[in-house]
């Protein structure tokens, strides 16, 4: 299991596919801000009529065209690279590339926000992290939304529920409730349950938290006490062979390896399958392609192995979910377009757009939003934990970061490879991801601190961490 350098993937990209992915994703010629205007690309698809909207609007403020294009969050990281390969970034755009931004930075992916006085004023307090959104004191990501939300809340159609027996005010919170419920609804003649199973980057991030609801003491493979790798952990074996038993006994939507994340939420919203694991945007999502069938969703928590426990999630500092292009042509400009998302008017705008929450977790109690989006918001509030994080500790770490590769195959490779029957030893190939993980570590710390960088394996363990808890830097 290997991966390539960060310099090697940021750069990578053929000039072929560039042009024909970038024709696609609205991209232009001559690069960033090249006609005159702004390009400003995202992946929010609950927010894509809202954004558009929003674009005109600063298009008449700024005195400067915005053209906004929306990108299917399965597409959006391979546009964005391949953009970056020819010089074409768009001046604005969202973090979806999945690199820690010590790394952007290194490699002039993104540009030094010069945010105002006020328009920090407007921000949250610790909205702004050295080594999440700022590097060496300066701003170069913009956080959008609350840390506190997870990727695989337990969306279900009320009617198929309900015409199955089973109480939509009540709906499965284990694994044995939920496989009783699947089998309920196959029994009455409908699909049971819709997966995106084609997106492999959502089904890593639904379970790195189906993990953490299973009982996993960190997040993303890594142990908080102890700064290891543990993919292989009992909790992420657990929680993927609970998705391989639906699958194999014809629980989950035949074609499903087919289906990207846009696909299999289009499918599910046109009445086709009992339930779908998603994130908090399902509710905007759905309202974008079907808004007829709004009224028919219904939401429950990320679910537990055990019947009756409380499931704790965990998410780091609000991270950088906005960027300027490093190459713009247009810093001021783009700035500006960036600091207006900081406005009430906007968060009053994200709120109603039900995507993922605001800043300001508060905002969703008086939003126009649904019930099962306020709903799941609570669920969130209850549920998710601030955990800790070694860059924020040292930011030194940051050097370390900016030189670790993407792992190939990862987590998501592995569901899907496992469900699919490629995989016929599950904790040996999590083992290996462990081990790929770690030794990536090891040698771009062996680098780093070569380079000068005051860091060590020690700073990514947390020995005072308790579960269940925010945490709390001593």
């Amino acid at each position: 299991m290997s991966g390539i350098s960060r310099r090697a993937f940021l750069g990578a990209g053929g000039a072929l596919a560039a042009t024909t992915l970038l024709a696609a994703c609205g991209g232009g010629s001559g690069g960033s801000g090249g006609g005159g205007g702004l390009r400003w690309w995202d992946h929010y698809s609950a927010l894509q009529n809202f954004h558009k909207d929003w674009a005109e609007r600063q298009s008449q403020a700024l005195g400067v065209g915005v053209d906004y294009t929306y990108n299917d969050v399965t597409r959006a990281s391979e546009a964005l690279q391949l953009a970056n390969q020819s010089k074409q970034l768009p001046d604005v755009y969202t973090n979806i590339l999945n690199i820690p931004l010590a790394a952007l930075v290194r490699e002039g992916w993104v540009h030094e926000l010069a945010l105002s006085d006020e328009v920090k004023a407007r921000l949250p307090e610790g909205a702004l992290t050295e080594g999440i959104t700022n590097i060496d004191g300066k701003v170069y990501g913009l956080p959008l939304f609350a840390f506190r939300q997870y990727s695989a809340a337990t969306w279900f159609n009320r009617d198929i529920v309900a015409a199955a027996g089973i109480d939509p005010a009540n709906p499965p919170t284990s694994y044995d409730a939920y496989r009783d419920a699947c089998t309920r609804i196959s029994a009455s003649g409908t699909a049971p349950m819709m997966l995106a199973l084609g997106g492999k980057a959502r089904m890593g991030e639904q379970i790195n938290d189906m993990a953490c609801a299973a009982g996993f003491p960190g997040f993303e493979g890594l142990v908080f006490a102890t700064g290891e790798f543990a993919f292989h952990h009992d909790a992420y074996v657990t929680a993927i062979e609970f998705w391989k038993e639906l699958n194999d006994t014809r629980l989950i939507v035949p074609g499903a390896i087919n289906f990207t994340v846009a696909n299999a939420r289009t499918r599910w919203a046109a009445g086709t399958a009992g339930f779908f694991p998603d994130g908090p945007w399902c509710a905007g999502g759905v309202r974008a392609v079907n808004p007829e069938f709004v009224p028919t969703m219904e939401v429950g928590p990320i679910l537990t192995p055990e019947p009756g426990a409380q499931p704790v999630v965990y998410r780091g500092a609000p991270a950088s979910q906005i960027f300027v292009a490093g190459n713009t042509k247009d810093a001021a400009h783009a700035t500006a377009l960036v600091s207006s998302f900081t406005t009430p008017e906007y968060h009053a705008g994200l709120a109603a757009g039900m995507d993922q929450p605001p800043l300001d977790l508060d905002i969703v109690a008086t939003a126009d939003v649904t019930e099962p989006y306020r709903r799941v918001i609570g669920f969130f509030t209850e549920q998710v934990k601030r955990m800790p994080e070694p860059v924020v500790r040292n930011p030194q770490v940051a050097a370390v970061q900016a030189l670790q590769a993407p792992i190939s195959p990862d987590l998501g490779d592995i569901v899907q490879g496992y469900l699919g029957g490629d995989i016929p030893d599950l904790r040996a190939a999590l083992r290996q991801l462990s081990d790929a993980y770690t030794a990536d570590r090891d040698n771009a710390l062996q680098k780093a601190v070569a380079e000068g960088a005051q860091v060590s394996a020690d700073d990514w363990a947390f020995p005072d961490w308790q579960p269940g808890t925010d945490y709390v830097y001593a």
